[in-house]
Order: structure tokens, then C-alpha cells, then sequence
């Protein structure tokens, strides 16, 4: 489902940045024969580092190529497939090429179609011209100028005509580490994403049918990578918070512990499914601190009777309770994952400096 971005650079540890990824979940790999900013002399050499990297791992490696793109690396559109001994798995195609040249490359090696440029008369061409729909996807691209990226509802209605088709799709959220040259402002499918955390954009990509996910930029920041392999490997949100000083240690422990949001969930608040059972014999004795804006964490006191030590967190703005002891906040960036705990949704809470 998630995939990273690694580009032909001279510096850059292949080896080292894919075995990361693929310790923190992430099982795709997408790269580009054009970029202006690299030395296109260096492409083969790197793209066969690159290439002996990825099949180390096992992991794809998706290749944004054009005519012109290729003559840097001496092949053209009819010998292309010969990038499978490098260890390129598919060929993302777009300006540039005939229906038939794609055609002709979707017969040896797997094709990845512009995801915007793909409309009913070019797909019924492809299907004419020979091309098994089935063996291609969409790709749709990622936008380095600011204002230039997607809006949903064109990006929704394209993705509907593609998943009707039985397109999968992909598409890019920026990375929250070092940022792609030459603007350095993030490289995101969707404008709305451009400055947006990582993993929260790739949670909405999901929530809207998405089906790979790519990290646009180089890298992502340690704490968003194990965002990333936490979901992954156990479909578990992680969510940065802190916590009031001196707080109980039986009430720290039961925050720091996985827990669920309830099957019923409430409109106002994610009620810790785990936390009433393991505090309710508590004293909590009433506190000052009851206010209750967004992304505050909760823990119901001595007046709130049979719910004492229900632990909720607020997903609105609240007015202040007396019967609840606000105990800590959710962190800013944390706040926008909020929406995404569904019914049942695990998560854990993860306390930050």
C-alpha cells in the first residue's frame, strides 16, 4: 500500500534508505529517468544501484520515463523493457508517447498510466491497440509548484472513473524530512496536502480509495516513518500527545497502552474502550483544569459516578465539564488524525518532548 520516492542521485545510500522502508512497512519504490536537477550521464550507473537495491528487499521499482528521458540511458521506447534487467518491475508513461508505443510496452513490462490524461476514447484505443486493461494502473503525479496541485473533487471524480475501469491507482503526499529540489515545498498529489503531516494525508488517500501511497519527498522524520510501520504491521494509529506534570502513574500507564475507540463512538468524543475497566476504582478527585477544547484528553472524575476513569479525547471544541479533569493534549500535527479514528480504529498514544 505505501511505497517511497528515491531519486538518482550520486550521494544517496540506496541500500540503506530502502532497508529502512522496508522495516517501517513501506513495499514500493518510485522513481524518475527525468529530472532536471541530476546529471543524466550518471543515470544508468545509479538506476543499477538502485535497481540491485530494490530486488535485495523484494520490493517493485516503478520507473516515470519518457522518450527523451530514455536516450539518456541509450534505450528508446522499443527496447525499454530491457530496464527489467536493472531491476525495474514497471514503466510509469506519459507525455510524449502513441497509444501503440504504449501498446507495445504494456506486452513486456508492466505500464503505469497518467491517472489525470486518462479518459473512455484513450482507454478504448489501448483496448484496440491490444493492451489487456487489467495489466495497467494509474499513477497520477505529484505537483512541486505551490497552487498547482489537485483539488478533491476533480481528483474524486477522475478516481471513480478509473476504479469503474478496474484501475488500481497511486498517487503522492509529501514527506515531512528533507524536501525534493528545486522548490523544496513538499510534492503532493493533492494541493490541499502540500504542508499537510504525512501520515494524515496518506490516511485520507485511503479513506478515499487510494491504492498505493508514495512519499514524494526523500524522507520522512523518524517519528512519521514509525507512524507509518505501526499502521502497517498492526493497523494501529500512533498519536503524539503530552501529559500533565505529575500525573498518577496507574492513569499514565493505561494512556501509553494500545486501546480502541468504541464500536459505538460518540459525536463528540473517542472514548478509550480499555480505560474505565482499568481506572474505575480509582480516587479521582476533581481538578481545576476541566476545559475541554479540541485534542484534550479526559479522564472522568469522582462526580461523573459509575463513569469514573473513562479516559475520552475531545475531537471538538468542548465547553469545560466539572466532572472531567482535563490530563494532557493531543499534538497539533496528531490533532488531524483524529478523523480518522473509526469505530473499533486502535490506536495508542505517544508521549512527545
Amino acid at each position: 500500500m505505501f511505497g517511497i520516492s528515491i531519486y538518482l542521485s550520486s550521494n544517496h545510500d540506496f541500500e540503506t534508505t530502502i532497508q529502512q522502508a522496508s522495516k517501517n512497512g513501506f513495499s514500493l519504490i518510485f522513481s524518475s529517468l527525468h529530472i532536471p536537477e541530476e546529471n543524466p550521464a550518471n543515470y544508468r550507473h545509479l538506476l543499477t544501484r538502485l535497481g540491485a537495491a530494490a530486488k535485495m528487499h523484494e520490493m517493485p521499482l516503478i520507473l516515470d520515463i519518457s522518450a527523451e528521458s530514455l536516450a539518456h540511458i541509450s534505450l528508446t521506447i522499443d527496447n525499454a523493457d530491457q530496464l527489467t534487467d536493472l531491476g525495474v518491475t514497471g514503466l510509469r508513461v506519459d507525455y510524449g508517447l502513441t497509444t501503440d508505443e504504449i501498446a507495445k510496452l504494456a506486452k513486456k513490462i508492466k505500464v503505469y498510466l497518467n491517472a489525470s490524461t486518462i479518459d473512455q476514447p484513450f482507454l478504448e484505443a489501448l483496448v484496440q491497440a491490444g493492451v489487456d486493461i487489467s495489466q495497467v494502473e494509474a499513477f497520477h503525479n505529484y505537483y512541486p509548484k505551490p497552487h498547482t496541485g489537485l483539488d478533491v473533487p476533480f481528483f474524486q471524480k477522475t478516481n471513480d472513473f478509473l476504479h469503474h475501469h478496474g484501475l488500481k491507482i497511486a498517487a503522492f503526499v509529501p514527506g515531512d524530512g528533507e524536501k525534493r529540489q528545486p522548490l523544496f515545498e513538499g510534492l503532493p498529489t493533492l494541493e490541499k496536502h502540500r504542508y499537510s503531516h504525512p501520515f494524515a494525508s496518506a490516511l485520507e488517500l485511503v479513506a478515499l480509495g487510494i491504492d498505493h501511497i508514495y512519499i514524494g519527498d526523500p524522507s520522512l522524520q523518524t517519528q512519521t516513518a514509525e507512524q507509518f510501520a505501526t499502521f502497517t504491521k498492526n493497523d494501529m494509529l500512533l498519536l503524539d500527545c503530552k501529559l500533565i506534570p505529575n500525573l498518577d502513574l496507574p492513569i499514565q500507564k493505561r494512556l501509553l497502552t494500545p486501546d480502541n475507540n468504541r464500536m459505538d463512538p460518540a459525536r463528540d468524543l473517542i472514548r478509550l474502550e480499555k480505560s474505565r475497566p482499568a481506572l474505575a476504582k480509582l480516587d479521582i478527585a476533581p481538578t481545576s483544569s476541566n476545559v475541554r477544547p479540541i485534542g484534550s484528553i479526559l479522564i472522568d472524575n469522582n462526580l461523573f459516578g459509575r463513569y469514573r476513569g473513562e479516559v475520552t479525547i475531545a475531537i471538538r471544541d468542548l465547553p469545560s465539564e466539572p466532572k472531567t479533569n482535563n490530563i494532557g493534549h493531543i499534538a497539533p500535527e496528531s490533532i488531524t488524525l483524529l478523523p480518522f479514528i473509526k469505530p473499533g480504529q486502535a490506536f495508542q498514544l505517544r508521549l512527545r518532548n
